[in-house]
This record gives structure tokens, sequence and C-alpha cells, in this order.
């Protein structure tokens, strides 16, 4: 608590938190300033967004293999900032970087259109949407970006600012702004019969059977401990039936790249046929790994209450002797 007040009261005073609004925007209903950043001074809120918990995707570096990306998964707040006429793209990054700097941020990477190449997928694949209509409010000039991190024992704090002189709002500098905060996930709001013999009856009816009681660490593929007495029913299920030939599936919601929850999702599965086959002597012959990725959702994607219902393994009855 004292770090988080300390950060506050910081990067506050750096960005000019005691203002008087320069122009006549206004911010939309029930949006908010961070409570740990302010907004650089005479700023109007145009987007917000906030979840409990969800997962960003961040760009973080360019190497030879092109733009590199993390993942973290926590608290999330969303805001999208229109700055006075006038200013310019740099002077509001700078603003918000040495703030963040002076609070102890590393800066992990930053990139700026009109010093250097900024990459497009920046803009089109990672940029936050508000769900606003009208014109996008990432087509103009000046593009630029930046994350910065702070390393935290409970969980690290990551804050980036995509910026653009936007043609949306005339030419004034807008600026997304995205603060997550790493904390674990909640679980046990979902309630799944997952004994050996129900699992059986499912994969009879169905063809196969959702499994939501296996979990990993955040952006892992390492099973958690809690998740030890679902998988000794999965190994009771094919030691009671040695017929049974299963494919078993990882699922992720659609949140970030679609190539980095295909990988996700793979290791995911091939973690589960591994601890079948190394805890509980299952023949890794009568197991399929595959990883299927947000491609096969079960639910919307639109609340972390279906996301979670998208975020399964789910066993598939391949073949039967």
């Amino acid at each position: 608590m004292y770090k988080k007040m300390t950060f506050s009261f910081l990067v506050m005073v750096a960005l000019g938190f005691f203002f008087t609004p320069a122009f006549a925007g206004e911010d939309i209903e029930g949006s908010g300033d961070h409570p740990m950043i302010s907004r650089y001074e005479g700023s109007y809120i145009m987007g917000y967004a906030y979840y409990d918990y969800d997962r960003i995707v961040f760009p973080k570096e360019e190497d030879e293999d092109g733009l590199q990306t993390i993942a973290p998964e926590g608290e999330v707040t969303r805001i999208l900032y229109v700055a006075p006429e006038g200013l310019s793209v740099l002077q509001v990054q700078r603003n918000y970087q040495v703030a963040l700097q002076d609070a102890g941020f590393d800066l992990v990477y930053e990139c700026f259109s009109g010093m250097d190449v900024c990459p497009r997928s920046i803009y089109r694949h990672y940029s936050p949407d508000f769900g606003l209509r009208g014109r996008d409010v990432y087509m103009g000039s000046d593009h630029s970006y930046f994350l910065a991190r702070l390393p935290g024992d409970e969980g690290d704090v990551y804050v980036s600012a995509h910026t653009l002189l936007s043609n949306r709002v005339d030419g004034q500098p807008a600026t997304a702004l995205q603060v997550m905060e790493e904390k674990p996930l909640v679980t046990g709001k979902v309630e799944v019969d997952i004994s050996a013999a129900a699992m059986a009856e499912y994969l009879e009816e169905k063809g196969s059977v959702r499994i939501y009681g296996i979990h990993f660490d955040t952006n892992e593929a390492s099973i958690r401990e809690g998740s030890a007495s679902t998988l000794q029913e999965i190994a009771l299920l094919l030691e009671e039936h040695p017929e049974l030939e299963l494919g078993v599936a990882g699922h992720t919601d659609a949140t970030g790249s679609v190539d980095y929850n295909m990988d996700l999702s793979m290791r995911r599965a091939e973690a589960v046929v591994e601890y079948l086959v190394t805890e509980h002597g299952i023949d890794a012959g009568r197991l399929t790994p595959r990883g299927l990725g947000p491609w096969a959702p079960v639910a919307g994607n639109m609340d972390e209450d279906d996301r979670a219902r998208n975020r399964r393994v789910e066993l598939i009855l391949l073949e039967v002797e």
C-alpha cells in the first residue's frame, strides 16, 4: 500500500495533478483517472474501460524476428485522454515517461514515428478498443508508444501509452493509457461435475467434455497444485475405460494475438498429457494434445465471466477400441 501511495503522489505532481481544464471537453460518464496516475494537465476523458481481471498484450521490443510482446494478467484500466490543442505528441509522452520513471518505473520500450519507425502493428493490433462510434481515433500522425514496468513482490505494474495527433479530435493529442496491475485470478466462479463417471457419460453422449478444474500459472503452461483432484478423475476415467483414446485440447479466450494463444493452448494441452503420463502412468499413446487457442469459444469474449468459460481444457473422444 505504501508503495502505491508514493507512486500515486509522485506521478500526479509530475503531470500537473492540480489543474484547471483548458477547454470545454468533458469526461464521459462513469470514467475517472486511475488512482495511481493522473491525466496530462487540461485533458479530458473520451473513452474508458475497467476490468477486475483481464489480459493485455503489450509490445515490449523489436528484434530480428520482429515485434515481441508480453501478456500479463490482472486488474486493467484503460483510459482515452484528449489533451489540449497545440501540444506535441513528444511533449505529452515525455511527461508521462518522466513521471513514471521518477516513481520507480523502468522504461521497457518506446517508439516515435516522428523520430524513428513505430511499427504499424502496434496501432493495428495492440491499441485498446474503446468501442467509440465514428471516425477511428487512431487515424492521424506522429504515432508513438511506450511501455513502462514497476517490479513488485505481489506482481508487477505495467503502464503503456499510445499517443498520436488524432484526426478524430482535429489534430489534438489523444493518449490511450493502459494500466495493468498483476494479481492472481479469483477462481471458484464456475461449478462443474468433474467425476470420472460424469466425464464418461458426456463422452458417450456428446463426444467431448469441457474441463474447468485444471488451472495454470498466468501466461504459462505450469499446472497449479489445485488441479490435482481434476487430473486424478481424468486418470481414473482412463483406467476404468482402457478402450478410450482421447484428444486433449487447450482453449484460450480471444484476448491477445491468435499466434500467442495458439502456442499457449498447445503448451497447456501438452502439460496435461505429460502430467497424466508421469504422475498416473497413463499410456501416452492414448492421449493426443492440440492447441485450439480462441478458435472454439463456448461464450462471448466481452466480459470476464464469458472469457473464463472459454479458457478451458476439453477432452475429445477419438477412438473406442
